[in-house]
């Protein structure tokens, strides 16, 4: 009877363990990563008898949890991918909708500003057309700082996101490491797994996965080390490492990522970061948002230079020679914001070589020095940038290939004299802390505050100082030479030393050897004039003392015969020389005055590859969502709940609870009849 009974009871227990395990798998159908589990049951060590061994029942081994560790691996894999896909287009759609939107859009604003200057230059004298074009200074000039604040704000965001990133990797860090521990403590305990656990600790990699790339390493069997991005430890057994974003060594405006072990040591892991929302943000700074800032600073500065250049080149409406038109790009200022690494009240900058804008480039480049050698590096990608005949071992050397190759020169920050800009190298021994930013590589950023630094000069006070008149070709000229004012002497056209030479005509004689330019004012008197290389010619004006005009030409482009004439107020040819800027090849133009592209078309450029992004961005999302709603299917499929199959085991087990139940009621009532015939 007691065998019996003994059935019955391990019947009763089995069942009941089935049943508990079922209801437990019904109780958690909508707990996030839960896997179904399952209560594995075997027989007992059979009864040996003379008759043979006879079953002892069964017993509940352990409660398995049913996984595919493949399928939740998968999943994380795919939830980094989806986030960072989504975090990219999110980012990507907004700066898209800024730079092709046309009320904010900067080529609507060029465009405005070169219509009105093509307007004045038919109508110097209109007074309306004045006003439009001074308005239109102001406008395009906000245009650009608007937009440069919109990306700023979204940099802003950047930090902002990659703090709050942080903070959330290091908590979900920290609870796994604690679930590492606890794993270890009960399953030490009790030599069985502790399911509840391991869900719980897959699912906070998953939510981990949705941060950065995630790489689990199992050891020991119940201990997973974590390790995010390219490598990088993060979890090692029940200790994490927590991250940080701070403010950037070379640039405070953008964050980077800081790896702090448990004993306090810090690794820089920006570069290492990929996958998940940080990964995303990173990215698309990286990729997107930075080539842009570059690109549209660099569209700001050429145009300012450029425009400056011709305006200086004309004369305003009251006779004296023009002016900047935009704030000159070299002002002190502007070139201590070209260097973000360093205080700007530290004597050093970045100067722009007004002749040389067609070879600015819109890059960052990190200066280091190794040894006593300077080498230039592109900031993003580490290429090495050294200009031809380096590496150099002095910044002077360094500068001259700088200016000859990119366009720009490093320097002590002040504007220096155009005619030696290399009187204002940069000084290393002068700036306190370079040496140390030169090891970790010092940031150059030659265009990426442009756009906020555009604006209209504080010299253009009022209308009357747009200088639209110039020096104008007459029609039936065979050649297609230029001439222009490079230095009127701080003179007056109409009285230049005594001389009236509004009106006055320039000729051209290519048979003379060599070949020479006559100037003549409008009575006919010839003025004495020498050339003096480099495409300037002198004529000096006036009684003794004799004041110098100097004309800019170049004499190759000229024909015998051509002639010019010296504009007075109402000429409108530097005003049609400055309209002409917008269909001008001013960008990565070459030396032989070949290819590049317009102030417009690099524009378009930079909105179609940001709509590109934006476009490819899109597609990849929707593919890496579609992949992760697939492997969720797959892991429910193996690992999921369903209510159907658990409502039949609960059946099932409920009927296999009531049969033991039977077997030892069955037992009572043998053992009744026994006592009770023993009893009579």
């Amino acid at each position: 009877m007691a065998d019996l009974l003994s059935l019955g009871l391990s019947g009763l227990r089995t069942s009941r363990n089935n049943l508990s395990v079922t209801g437990h798998n019904i109780g958690n159908i909508d707990t996030p990563g839960y896997s179904r589990q399952r209560a594995v049951q075997v027989t007992n060590n059979p009864m040996g008898t003379g008759a043979g061994y006879f079953g002892t029942g069964a017993r509940t081994q352990t409660v398995e949890r049913i996984v595919d560790q493949f399928t939740v691996t998968q999943v994380r894999m795919d939830t980094s991918r989806y986030m960072d896909q989504q975090t990219f287009l999110r980012q990507a759609s907004e700066l898209d909708g800024l730079l092709a939107n046309e009320t904010s859009s900067l080529g609507t604003g060029m465009n405005n500003f070169f219509d009105a200057m093509q307007s004045l230059s038919n109508d110097p004298l209109s007074q309306p057309a004045r006003e439009l074009v001074y308005s239109q200074t102001d406008s395009v000039s906000q245009r650009f700082k608007t937009s440069q604040a919109r990306l700023d704000d979204q940099n802003n965001n950047i930090n902002a996101q990659l703090r709050t990133h942080t903070a959330k990797v290091n908590e979900l860090a920290q609870g796994i490491a604690e679930l590492n521990k606890q794993i270890q403590v009960y399953e030490g305990s009790r030599n069985q797994p502790p399911n509840d656990l391991f869900d719980r600790r897959d699912e906070m990699l998953r939510e981990l996965s949705e941060y950065v790339d995630v790489q689990a390493v199992e050891q020991d069997g119940n201990t997973i080390n974590v390790m995010i991005g390219e490598g990088i430890p993060l979890i090692v057994g029940d200790s994490a490492s927590r991250l940080e974003a701070v403010p950037g060594t070379n640039d405070k405006s953008r964050y980077e990522v800081n790896l702090i072990d448990s004993r306090g040591a810090k690794m820089n892991i920006t570069n290492s970061i990929t996958g998940g929302q940080m990964g995303g943000v990173i990215r698309y700074r990286r990729d997107t948002l930075d080539p842009a800032l570059a690109e549209m600073g660099r569209i700001a500065i050429v145009f300012a230079g450029e425009m400056n250049n011709q305006h200086s080149q004309g004369i305003d409406r009251d006779g004296n020679q023009g002016g900047d038109l935009f704030h000159d790009i070299n002002r002190s200022q502007s070139q201590k914001d070209r260097i973000p690494g360093i205080q700007r009240e530290a004597p050093a900058g970045v100067w722009i070589d007004p002749n040389g804008l067609n070879k600015l480039p819109a890059k960052e480049f990190t200066l280091r020095q190794q040894g006593s050698n300077f080498i230039l590096q592109d900031a993003q990608t580490g290429q090495n940038m050294t200009p031809p005949g380096g590496p150099f071992t002095t910044i002077a050397d360094l500068n001259d290939a700088l200016q000859d190759t990119y366009g720009f020169r490093l320097t002590n920050g002040q504007s220096p004299d155009p005619a030696d800009p290399a009187a204002n190298n940069l000084d290393v021994d002068a700036v306190a802390g370079i040496n140390d930013l030169l090891k970790g590589g010092l940031l150059i950023s030659p265009t990426r505050l442009g756009a906020s630094q555009l604006e209209r000069s504080p010299d253009l006070t009022d209308t009357n100082k747009l200088a639209m008149s110039g020096i104008g070709a007459f029609e039936n000229n065979a050649g297609t030479a230029r001439v222009s004012y490079a230095n009127l002497a701080d003179q007056k056209l109409s009285d230049f030393n005594g001389v009236d030479l509004t009106g006055a005509e320039l000729t051209f004689d290519g048979t003379a050897t060599p070949t020479t330019f006559t100037l003549k004012d409008k009575t006919g008197v010839e003025v004495v004039g020498t050339a003096n290389g480099g495409g300037t010619y002198i004529f000096s004006v006036g009684t003794a003392p004799e004041v110098d005009l100097v004309l800019k030409v170049d004499a190759s482009l000229a024909k015998n015969g051509d002639k010019w004439v010296l504009e007075g107020s109402a000429g409108g040819s530097n005003g049609a020389a400055l309209a002409q800027m917008q269909s001008a090849k001013l960008i990565n133009r070459g030396e032989d005055g070949r290819g590049g592209t317009t102030l417009g078309e690099t524009y378009s450029i930079l909105v179609e590859k940001v709509g590109i992004q934006t476009s490819e961005a899109r597609t990849a999302s929707d593919v890496a969502r579609a992949t992760l709603n697939q492997s969720i299917a797959m892991r429910e499929s193996a690992s999921g709940v369903n209510m159907d199959e658990e409502a039949a085991n609960l059946i099932r087990f409920q009927m296999s609870y009531q049969a033991a139940s039977q077997v030892i009621s069955t037992a009572q009532r043998l053992f009744d009849t026994l006592i009770n015939s023993v009893g009579r």
